[in-house]
């Protein structure tokens, strides 16, 4: 869950794991979302998160023409769902750095360029 500065309520929402270990880093301390850059949506677990190396704030990871985009850096995957309402900005906790994740599970933000890139930190386990 993500919070801002404005008081609300969330539903349950069915849970879905996409960790394939236990053994899992998360961000030291939390990420920032820009809700400005991007809007108002519901992120599913697994999305795949970029720091505008601009703002400082994270935003959807998005290919530039098949490749990572030149201007950021810190490429995460989120570890649960985050309702973004485009105005506030969201702090989130539990961005995973390091850990082995199911590629299956995963939603279409997570693109061959983005496993490419953080191969080396991230694993993506087939579920078979």
């Amino acid at each position: 869950m993500g919070y801002t500065l404005k008081m609300h309520r969330e539903p349950f929402r069915e849970g879905k794991n996409i960790l394939a270990s236990e053994h899992v880093k998360f961000v030291n301390n939390a990420v920032t979302l820009d809700a400005d850059a991007i809007g108002d949506v519901h992120l599913p677990v697994g999305t795949a998160i970029m720091r505008n190396e601009g703002t400082g704030k994270y935003e959807v990871y998005a290919d530039d023409a098949g490749e990572v985009p030149s201007g950021y850096d810190d490429f995460l995957i989120l570890n649960h769902d985050v309702d973004v309402n485009g105005e506030d900005d969201v702090i989130v906790g539990e961005a995973i750095v390091n850990g082995d994740v199911y590629e299956d599970k995963l939603p279409s933000s997570v693109t061959a360029a983005f496993r490419e890139h953080t191969k080396h930190r991230i694993r993506y386990v087939k579920h078979i």
